[in-house]
């Protein structure tokens, strides 16, 4: 007998919260609860989990008339800001919102293609598709987004509060960070409405163009963002310090100067958005339980520091 994909998705759900040091407890809860009236509701069959998503796994589904479309369902409230960038961007940098129900935080939205990194794995080839993308984006207003507060300080806190558990071994590294940290925080602008995670994994392919999804909104700088796009070179940093060592640090140099350059953002800035989302993520990704992973991040901010 074939298994249920509603029962594969809760599996995953329940397999996700096992392995984070973060509770995921009432997001898995609230997921299992409520997912499967909503398929009913809805009208949707469930083909398969998806890759993808803090806790619990967005689904590829079909809708009634037989269009694919992906559901995702969190606690309520914590898609709202997502929505109302979506909704303001009317489809234009942002994937199409298809059905919204917020007391359920049940989320249809259009099913895209592949994500960018299967056309291009360096960040020059990203940078050319992520730029123009991010500059529709950064057009939504800015009533639509989380009101500002301190992006720096927010990293700021996450340093203090992971660092200690799981930098014990890049303690220059939490130094560099740090620094970085204060001094943005001491200028950070309110300039736009950040997409927030803007790595290639949320960027997916529609038709001839891309789509951004699953924006965090909120109000911040240019710079930050460009700064996640920096962020996620993990293999081409390695490659560049294996083929001559030292070479880590200035090839990055110069591609976030040719990130920063179109979109009309202090390249200095850029980078060092970039290097403090390199380390709070690696310390974000250890405690969600994904220590592979985070050791990679953590291995190469070490590179860029010294």
């Amino acid at each position: 007998m074939t298994r249920d994909p509603i029962d594969h998705a809760v599996t995953e759900a329940e397999r996700r919260r096992s392995v984070s040091d973060r509770d995921l407890s009432a997001s898995v809860e609230h997921f299992c609860a409520v997912v499967r009236s909503v398929c009913q509701e809805w009208g949707l069959t469930v083909e398969r989990w998806l890759q993808g998503g803090a806790g619990t796994p967005p689904l590829a589904v079909r809708r009634a008339d037989g269009s694919a479309a992906v559901l995702k369902i969190a606690e309520t409230g914590a898609l709202d800001v997502s929505v109302r960038v979506l909704r303001a961007g009317g489809g234009h940098g942002y994937a199409r919102i298809l059905a919204w129900e917020a007391d359920r935080g049940a989320l249809l939205l259009e099913r895209l293609g592949h994500d960018l990194g299967n056309e291009s794995s360096t960040l020059g080839g990203q940078g050319q598709v992520l730029v123009p993308l991010l500059r529709e984006a950064w057009r939504v207003p800015l009533t639509c987004g989380h009101p500002f507060q301190s992006k720096a300080s927010d990293l700021l806190a996450i340093l203090a509060d992971l660092g200690p558990r799981y930098g014990s071994q890049h303690e220059d590294v939490l130094i560099v960070a740090t620094e970085y940290a204060k001094e943005l925080a001491a200028s950070e602008m309110a300039e736009v409405v950040c997409h927030g995670d803007p790595h290639a994994g949320n960027v997916l392919r529609r038709g001839e163009g891309w789509a951004l999804i699953d924006p965090d909104g909120f109000v911040g700088e240019r710079a930050y963002d460009l700064g996640v796009v920096m962020r996620d070179a993990c293999r081409e940093i390695a490659d560049a310090e294996a083929f001559q060592p030292g070479a880590a640090r200035p090839m990055l140099r110069e591609e976030c100067r040719r990130l920063a350059e179109p979109a009309n953002v202090d390249p200095e800035r850029v980078w060092r958005w970039g290097f403090v989302e390199r380390v709070t993520t690696g310390l974000y990704l250890r405690w969600f339980g994904h220590a592979r992973e985070s050791a990679t991040f953590m291995d190469t901010a070490t590179l860029l520091a010294n």
